[in-house]
């Protein structure tokens, strides 16, 4: 059904499909033309939600691994009972035309995905809280022994993202579920995005994360690049315990080679042409070998059309190369793109305190955790739920915010794109805004990067949200 895409056809009744876990999975296109739920449904939306929106007429039919349909189509019963499988025979007979689901697996990828994102971005927000009031108690032995333990525990958490990213990209790409959309992008919005969302990871490993800016423009799916790239840095990571890790590009004729050089330990010659076997077998042949990182970084570069290089050397280290197509539009401005982020985004020296900042995070969890880590570097926050319950937070005359937060997914009716432009007009004078997500439907994060609000993904480090916090302030300074 995939009521969600851009499908013309609608001859599919009005239909929800829960998973067993009582969340929407998918749904058909009449169903979101139906007047209580257009532009309202979103994967991952509670059933309890949408029992008012829908009515009481509505059938309810048991899915035999579990979950439930609900049949919106013109219903004279006001009360539905569950129906078993020996009463099916009674259930009118779908309608022909009915066109079957095509991805209802990639909906409830999304939605597990988005769900174990939330602890996870609760955890590692309040790792970074205990850290700034462990560096205030200075209590030497007590401080370092601290010190070692956030350290683990700031390791493990990442860790756990990145096999969580990793898993459910992998499951996605090789089930079909991720088409690629093409575009023109600034190779340096890429670039931006994975240094502030990296260089954490490298803090206290003794190793030098460096990203070279580059002006040229490519056609590519930028989120799958970023993606990839990912794998790459992640793989370096693993083997580089000391020296460097260097990302940057050449331009080679109409082609643009990306390479992530790492100062590890290198490959002799007979592994290095084994490597080279692994990476040319088809997707979803020898992960076992290639592991995670690498194994996504194969399938994403056949699902990009990318050209993929490795060399090494034993005892000196190892360069990945991926070759991406240069854009032959003119496409003026897009080299202008945000400016490389430090890949270091320490952000220490500058003072964000008595910053008035509006968190709206439907997740009790984070939006605990935000708070949490915000009041410790001295920010005054509002924190609310819902972009309704924003605007009856700060009132009818609200004091101005110098920066709005919001998670992309939110209850009610708006977004978080939608509440942060509602409210930001309630000013005399722009706000900066931010974007929190967990999800992980390209459809949304498309939309989320097309916004122009600087896009963060949870887990996020908070290195990297104070490196942001602090540059969106100084685009807009107290």
């Amino acid at each position: 059904m995939n009521g969600s895409q851009d499908d013309a056809d609608c001859s599919a009744p009005p239909i929800l499909v829960f998973g067993v876990d009582g969340r929407l999975a998918d749904w058909s296109p009449a169903a979101e033309a139906l007047p209580g739920l257009a532009g309202r449904l979103s994967a991952g939306m509670p059933s309890a939600d949408l029992e008012e929106r829908t009515g009481p007429e509505r059938m309810v039919v048991p899915l035999a691994g579990g979950g439930a349909v609900w049949r919106l189509a013109n219903l004279t019963s006001s009360t539905t009972q569950p129906v078993s499988a020996s009463a099916s025979a009674d259930i009118p007979a779908p309608v022909p035309a009915v066109p079957p689901m095509r991805d209802p697996a990639g909906r409830l990828f999304a939605a597990a995905s988005h769900d174990l994102r939330q602890p996870l971005a609760a955890l590692s927000l309040l790792i970074g809280t205990l850290d700034g009031r462990l560096k205030e108690c200075r209590t030497g032995a007590a401080e370092r022994s601290g010190g070692d333990l956030l350290h683990s525990m700031a390791q493990a958490v990442e860790s756990m993202r990145s096999m969580v990213d990793g898993h459910f990209d992998l499951v996605r790409l090789e089930s079909g579920l991720v088409e690629p959309d093409i575009r023109t992008h600034a190779v340096n919005g890429v670039l931006m995005r994975l240094a502030l969302d990296v260089a954490p990871r490298f803090a206290d490993r003794g190793v030098r994360f460096s990203v070279m800016p580059c002006s040229a423009v490519v056609r590519t799916d930028s989120a799958l690049l970023e993606r990839l790239l990912h794998g790459l840095v992640a793989n370096a990571l693993r083997v580089t315990m000391h020296g460097r890790v260097l990302v940057g590009c050449r331009t080679r004729g109409d082609r643009l080679r990306i390479e992530v050089w790492d100062s590890g330990r290198g490959l002799s010659p007979q592994r290095l042409e084994a490597l080279k076997a692994e990476l040319a077998r088809p997707a979803g042949e020898g992960s076992g070998t290639l592991g995670l990182d690498l194994t996504l970084v194969r399938g994403l570069a056949r699902k990009l059309g990318f050209g993929l290089e490795v060399c090494s050397a034993e005892g000196r280290g190892t360069v990945f190369a991926v070759i991406v197509p240069r854009s032959v539009e003119a496409a003026e401005g897009a080299g202008k793109e945000e400016p490389l982020a430090s890949a270091a985004p320490e952000g220490g020296g500058a003072d964000i305190s008595r910053t008035r900042i509006l968190v709206i995070e439907d997740d009790p969890m984070v939006l605990a955790a935000l708070e949490a880590l915000l009041s410790q570097w001295g920010c005054s926050v509002v924190g609310t739920e819902s972009y309704d319950a924003a605007v009856a937070r700060i009132g009818p005359t609200p004091d101005r915010f110098d920066l709005i937060i919001s998670d992309l997914r939110l209850k009610g009716a708006a977004n978080g794109i939608v509440a942060i432009r509602q409210i930001a007009k309630l000013f005399d004078r722009p706000v900066p805004g931010m974007i929190l997500t967990g999800d992980t439907d390209p459809k949304r994060l498309r939309e989320a990067r097309l916004s122009g609000y600087p896009l963060l993904h949870k887990p996020v480090a908070p290195l990297a949200l104070r490196a942001v916090v602090i540059r969106l302030l100084g685009h807009d300074p107290l």
